[in-house]
């Protein structure tokens, strides 16, 4: 297991001589109002009862306060709370099943001593969860892609091949066999055991077809739903007391161990641009895909991703074109956005356009579309 850096390289942590708190208290606060204005009460009251105990929890405080990178882009809070739902999950520390596995609100002063015995009773296993990236999959997210594609097929409907970068354990890939409501367009597959039903609000959808002919995926460190350990770690990312996203993950699991999506390995970069170079078959548009992704990815790879776009952009077509996907938050992280660009050697060159604004977890769309 790597560690960010050794715990005996860790300084220990000192209140501010002033009283300002440090990094990791202001943090927590930010994602506790956060949590709060996306309706999240149970993630609030985590966010605020570990901005109390927090700072006296010692090695695993010393790890967050000093860590090498930001906080909020390095998603060090969201590997944490999963470390601590792992916990719950696993019986080591029953009593944060109450949160996390029941959703129920307990009070403060019992919160702030229930994690404190997990934050100075489990250290070692905390730490070890935040020295690995985030592997989150959330599906609902997907509901977004669909309606891009439905966007994009409004001039000119045409089968799609689906690339995903950032797959995880490639979930989104099953998107075809799940049912995907927006607003009153329905898409894909209506009785499936998968619903993605997000609020829907703004423009209407456009209806029609949603053909994707094939989906293939990459990820630095993919995940495997045929290896227990995959799935825990997919379960452990969930915030608390999310009980009906919970339910459709697992039901996205069981569709994917009947149906294993393709995910390579590798760096995000160099895979899209060999998957660009490959042979695009007429009248279908290739369409990549990335949720999430790009606040983990330094400025060098974002950069050789937008260069493999503006290279395979450069060779589009009427008839092959290519489009991007992305929902990504915003640069100063107060909205996420949809953004669609497309290439096709005529009239469109690769401008960014914002298509909707949506729920970090896409709970709601708020459509704008492209007309």
């Amino acid at each position: 297991m790597t560690f960010p850096f050794l715990p005996d390289q860790i300084a220990v942590a000192r209140p501010d001589p002033v009283g300002r708190p440090g990094r990791t208290v202001r943090q927590l606060r930010i994602e506790a109002r956060k949590a709060a204005d996306f309706g999240k009460p149970l993630a609030a009251a985590l966010m605020e009862s570990l901005a109390r105990v927090l700072p006296r929890s010692g090695p695993v405080f010393a790890c967050i306060e000093h860590w090498p990178g930001d906080l909020a882009s390095d998603g060090v809070i969201f590997r944490l709370n999963a470390g601590l739902h792992a916990l719950a999950l696993t019986g080591q520390a029953p009593a944060l099943g109450a949160l996390y596995c029941e959703g129920l609100l307990l009070p403060p002063a019992l919160l702030d001593r229930t994690l404190t015995k997990a934050l100075c009773g489990h250290a070692d296993t905390l730490l070890g969860w935040l020295a690995h990236p985030t592997q989150t999959n959330e599906v609902a997210r997907v509901a977004g892609l669909v309606a891009a594609l439905l966007e994009l097929g409004r001039a000119r409907a045409m089968p799609c091949e689906v690339l995903e970068l950032g797959a995880s354990a490639g979930l989104n890939l099953n998107v075809p066999r799940y049912a995907v409501r927006l607003g009153a367009v329905a898409a894909c597959a209506p009785t499936s055991t998968v619903t993605l039903a997000p609020a829907w609000r703004g423009r209407a959808a456009a209806a029609g077809e949603v053909a994707i002919t094939a989906a293939r995926g990459v990820d630095l460190h993919p995940l495997d739903v045929a290896m227990p350990a995959d799935r825990e770690s997919l379960r452990a990312y969930v915030w608390p007391g999310e009980v009906a996203r919970a339910q459709r993950l697992e039901a996205a699991i069981g569709i994917a161990r009947c149906h294993p999506p393709q995910v390579e390995t590798g760096r995000a970069s160099a895979w899209l641009a060999c998957r660009l170079l490959e042979h695009q078959p007429a009248d279908t548009r290739r369409v990549v895909f990335h949720s999430m992704v790009l606040q983990y990815a330094d400025a060098a790879e974002r950069a050789a991703i937008d260069a493999a776009f503006a290279a395979a952009g450069a060779r589009a077509q009427p008839d092959r074109p290519l489009a991007r996907v992305g929902i990504e938050w915003r640069p100063d992280r107060r909205a996420v956005e949809l953004r669609i660009a497309q290439w096709d050697g005529a009239g469109h060159a690769g401008e960014s356009r914002i298509a909707a604004h949506c729920h970090p977890y896409g709970e709601w769309i708020d459509w704008h579309g492209l007309a």
